[in-house]
């Protein structure tokens, strides 16, 4: 029962009445009905859906239902206990009750369980480490879903991780999708038949639907379209959206085929090789097919063909051979071509016995099915408007060795957007973190780190790169926690020599020879760590060095080139070498063509303008240099002189101030302002004086 997909209020009216049949009856089916019911309400508190997010009361509930023996609540536990931090105080992380409750889901048949106990057993994650026990595990999961994608067209899920920008996800968007269904409506056969197909698969932003599917195949198929009409053989001979009809199937291959189109040759081989009342079989002809649709290059008719070899069926067996088809059919992604494969590797059918590529198929097969497609589905609706939610999916496929979901839990806890972990909800007094929170010490999101900081982890160990190049991050800014085993206080040497003599001569007391408890000592403590540069150089080093699988990983190698190139460049937990991190900036450039290249051009600046900075030389030898050199005497003197000159010019100025001017006589004075008269004015009804006048006065004679 999974009500986490549906409305919160919808999902507690489901649940209220199905507790409430736990007063009225205990028959054994009410209890597991009621167990599967807490494991639900269990989740709702977990997540805060319709009710106040309450840890304590949501692992109660899970308890509740595991002891009745519920699979669902015995995994929920089971992370709970592997994935909570240590400051936790009711609910500290425990290794070992987090393998128990797997182990018990596992029984059970519980599918996620059993690949998270094969994804333990392979790399020793709390368990022994066994290849074989790894394979026991997955292969339970894998045979029924191998088979699901030999009988039809289960959904295919693309896998989005949430650190990537959003312009690099390569999902359409709806006006994309509707340009595309106009083009198909307007009688484009080649964009209906891609739209129909897209709708069978269910990829690339369209949600699979045999009756949209069916629709646009026959838009394309009216106008003879090859691929179209194959598809559509494909849906009738499956019964997918429409009845099973096998007549109809092979009109629709028949028709491909004469195209040469390979999926109509793959459908003509199937028919051949099943019968039907109008074809008798004919394995003959069925091989004749399969090895035409292989040559085109179909998978299914990859597959198939191998599978003729493998068992001799209408051709002399051949173990190579049918080794050889399966591995190119793996090679474009069929997953019962893994399926055989691995079993061939466990077996050492036609090649070599080899355990550990026999598991790594398998986990892939498993990865496929219905189990972990569901969860990504409802996680990528989520992931926007309730991270919640997203992480608790994330959650549950991470621990069952998900990379993808693993890296986007550990997104969603780092950047604080999930706190599912976190003992209380958020509220007035604590309130969520925001983004710039992260880089303080004092932010609430450091209990997030430590969650996010194992998936990290865990994700890196299945070379992502993008996680890889996150836990550079952590220890180059002291992020996260440490792990080491406590230290003991070491005996003294008196004491170690009485410990180490043995009771009798003949060499009896040897055997009891106890030793250091460094050496015993199995508990581990976990401590803040502390800024590593050196581990931060080799987690940027790894991550330069990986090839790049595909267009996601190049802006991840391309910042961990970066950031190698500006440790090398000012000696940062490394010897500075300015050549190496001139090639790490190129390598950032080569890598991501299409990246952000203004840092990169200002920090290959900035180490020109550091090269031209240490090729000075020295204070030492610059005074050296310029004391020998004749011009810069010659200059000091020029400077020296033209100070003397400055200074005898600035006394003189000063003297030919300080002289006091001659008198002048009274008869002389010059007239003020005040007392000069001016011209033509009247007093008292007379003139005054005009200027010649007052000219002639002074003595000086002027003609009027």
């Amino acid at each position: 029962m999974d009500l986490l997909t549906g409305p919160p209020w919808k999902a507690f009216t489901i649940l209220t009445g199905c507790l409430a049949k736990e007063e009225a009856t205990q028959t054994e089916e009410s209890k597991l009905e009621t167990a599967a019911c807490k494991t639900s309400l269990g989740e709702l508190h977990w997540v805060g859906a319709g009710v106040p997010r309450n840890l304590t009361r949501a692992r109660e509930l899970f308890e509740e239902a595991a002891a009745i023996g519920e699979p669902d609540a015995q995994y929920n536990l089971a992370i709970l206990y592997a994935s909570m931090a240590e400051s936790s105080d009711d609910l500290r992380r425990n290794e070992a009750l987090a393998v128990l409750h797997l182990y018990a889901a596992s029984t059970a048949g519980h599918p996620g369980a059993l690949m998270a106990m094969g994804y333990r057993h392979l790399h020793g994650y709390g368990v022994p480490q066994a290849c074989t026990t790894a394979a026991l595990n997955y292969i339970d999961v894998a045979k029924g879903i191998a088979s699901i994608f030999s009988s039809g067209m289960p959904q295919a899920v693309e896998l989005v991780r949430l650190n990537l920008p959003q312009k690099d996800r390569k999902v359409m968007s709806s006006s994309e999708l509707n340009l595309f269904v106009q083009i198909a409506t307007s009688g484009d056969s080649a964009v209906a038949a891609a739209i129909g197909k897209r709708y069978l698969l269910g990829i690339e932003g369209f949600k699979q639907d045999y009756q949209k599917a069916k629709q646009y195949l026959k838009m394309a198929a009216n106008r003879q379209h090859s691929g179209a009409l194959a598809l559509l053989g494909y849906m009738y001979c499956l019964g997918l959206g429409t009845p099973q009809n096998l007549e109809t199937a092979y009109a629709y291959f028949v028709t491909a085929a004469s195209s040469n189109d390979p999926l109509g040759h793959n459908g003509l081989g199937y028919i051949y090789f099943r019968g039907t009342n109008a074809q008798a079989r004919n394995l003959r002809l069925a091989f004749k097919h399969f090895n035409e649709s292989a040559f085109g290059g179909s998978s299914d008719g990859m597959f198939n063909l191998a599978s003729m070899y493998l068992t001799g069926s209408g051709t002399e067996q051949s173990f190579q051979k049918a080794v050889l088809y399966y591995t190119q059919a793996l090679d474009r992604g069929h997953t019962p071509a893994a399926y055989s494969l691995a079993v061939m590797h466990l077996n050492g059918i036609g090649t070599v016995r080899d355990c550990d590529i026999a598991v790594k198929l398998l986990k892939k097969v498993c990865e496929r099915g219905e189990w972990v497609s569901s969860k990504l589905v409802s996680a990528y609706d989520f992931s926007e408007k309730q991270p919640d939610r997203a992480a608790l999916m994330f959650l549950k496929l991470a621990e069952a060795g998900h990379e993808v979901s693993q890296m986007n839990v550990a997104h969603l806890f780092d950047h604080g957007q999930a706190s599912l972990l976190s003992p209380e909800a958020p509220s007035a007094d604590h309130p969520p973190a925001r983004h710039d929170d992260f880089f303080w010490e004092t932010s609430p999101r450091l209990q997030n780190q430590n969650v996010a900081q194992r998936f990290y982890e865990l994700s890196a160990e299945q070379g992502s790169a993008s996680s890889e190049l996150r836990l550079g991050d952590y220890a180059y800014y002291g992020w996260g926690m440490s792990a080491r085993f406590t230290e003991a206080p070491l005996p003294s040497e008196s004491e170690q020599v009485e410990a180490a003599r043995p009771e009798s001569s003949d060499g009896e007391g040897w055997d009891d020879f106890p030793l250091p408890s460094i050496y015993t000592n199995d508990k581990v403590e976990l401590h803040p760590q502390a800024v590593d540069y050196e581990e931060a150089l080799a987690r940027y080093r790894k991550t330069a060095d990986m090839t790049v699988t595909g267009e996601w990983m190049q802006s991840f190698v391309a910042r961990a080139s970066f950031n190698l190139g500006f440790m090398h460049q000012f000696g940062i937990g490394i010897v500075q070498d300015l050549n190496m991190a001139k090639q790490h900036y190129f390598r950032c450039r080569e890598v991501d063509p299409s990246g952000l290249h203004a840092p990169v051009t200002m920090a290959l600046a900035a180490l020109a303008a550091h090269v031209l900075y240490l090729r000075l030389p020295s204070q030492e030898e610059t005074i050296k240099r310029l004391s020998a050199d004749l011009r810069l005497h010659l200059l000091l003197l020029h400077i020296v002189a033209v100070i003397v000159l400055m200074w005898l010019h600035c006394i003189l100025s000063s003297r030919r101030r300080s002289v006091p001017q001659r008198p002048r006589r009274q008869d002389q004075a010059p007239l003020t302002a005040a007392t000069q008269p001016a011209l033509g004015e009247r007093q008292s009804g007379a003139l005054t004086q005009t200027a010649g006048e007052s000219r002639r006065t002074a003595g000086n004679v002027v003609l009027d």
